[in-house]
C-alpha cells in the first residue's frame, strides 16, 4: 500500500495543479490533506473545489477554521508585515462562498486513513498546536495517553518536513504545498515547490519519501498580481525558482 500526505496548500492553484500531475504518476493507494486548503493565496475557491474533487479525507486547519468564523477586527501585535497579512486573509476570506464554506465543513479534526496511523493539523488536540524537533517528549507522551498510541503520526501547519524518532513511533511533517519558505540572504522567500510526503508499506512497517514538486515560479505571481488581492506586488516579490 502506498499513502500520499500533504498540507498548507494556502489557496496556491498553481503548486496544487503541480502536485496533482506528480500524484497522478506516482499513484498512492490513499491520499490525505492536512488542512489550510484556501487561506492566504489568489486562488482559494479554487483550491478548495480541487480538493474536493480528489475525494480524499481533509483534516481541519487552523486557517480553514477561520473561514467558518465572522472576519475579526485588526489588532495589532508588533510582529512584521502582520497588516499585510491581515488584509491577505481578509481578502481571502470574503472571496470563499457558502459552496466553499460547505466543503470546509466536511473536514475532520484528526482522521485514521489506516490502522497504525494518525493524520492532523497542528496536533490531535489542537489545530493550532506546534509538533515539532523542539517539542518536549513530555508533552507528546501526554497527547498520545489520550489520543492513542498509533505507531505515525502525521501533522501540518509548520510548514517545515520533520521526521522525528521517539521510543517506537514516528512524527512526521510533509510541509508545506503552497507556501513553503526558507531564509535566503538574511529574507524568509517562498520557493516554487510543492512538498509532500509518500509512505509505502514494507516488512515491519513504511518507507517514507520526503518529496518535492518545483512548478514555474512566474504562475503564483501572475495569479496574485492578476487576482488583485491586496499587497500583491509585495506579495509576488516574496516568491522565488525552487
Amino acid at each position: 500500500m502506498r499513502l500520499a500526505f500533504f498540507a498548507d496548500i494556502h489557496g496556491n492553484l498553481p503548486t496544487l495543479e503541480a502536485l496533482q500531475a506528480e500524484l497522478r504518476q506516482q499513484a498512492p493507494d490513499l491520499l490525505v490533506c492536512l488542512g489550510d486548503v484556501a487561506m492566504t493565496g489568489p486562488f482559494p475557491n479554487e483550491c478548495l473545489q480541487a480538493v474536493a474533487a480528489l475525494d480524499c479525507a481533509v483534516v481541519m486547519g487552523n486557517a480553514d477554521s477561520e473561514l467558518l468564523r465572522p472576519w475579526p477586527d485588526f489588532k495589532p501585535r508588533s510582529l512584521s508585515d502582520e497588516r499585510e497579512l491581515y488584509d491577505l486573509d481578509a481578502w481571502s476570506h470574503a472571496a470563499v462562498g457558502e459552496s466553499g464554506r460547505a466543503i470546509v465543513r466536511t473536514f475532520e479534526p484528526m482522521v485514521r486513513p489506516v490502522p497504525g496511523v494518525l493524520a492532523f493539523h497542528g496536533s490531535p488536540a489542537s489545530n493550532t498546536e506546534v509538533l515539532d524537533a523542539g517539542t518536549p517528549e513530555e508533552r507528546l507522551s501526554e497527547l498520545r495517553d489520550e489520543f492513542g498510541s498509533d505507531s505515525l503520526w502525521i501533522g501540518g501547519h509548520t510548514h517545515k518536513p520533520l521526521l522525528r524518532t521517539l521510543d517506537g513511533w514516528q512524527l512526521l511533517n510533509p510541509g508545506s504545498v503552497g507556501l513553503p519558505f526558507e531564509l535566503r540572504n538574511g529574507r524568509y522567500v517562498s520557493p516554487a515547490r510543492a512538498h509532500y510526503l509518500l509512505l509505502d508499506e514494507a516488512p515491519g512497517g513504511w518507507t517514507v519519501q520526503f518529496r518535492q514538486v518545483p512548478y514555474p515560479v512566474e504562475r503564483i505571481r501572475e495569479g496574485l498580481l492578476t487576482a488583485n488581492v491586496p499587497h500583491a506586488g509585495r506579495w509576488a516579490s516574496d516568491w522565488v525558482d525552487g
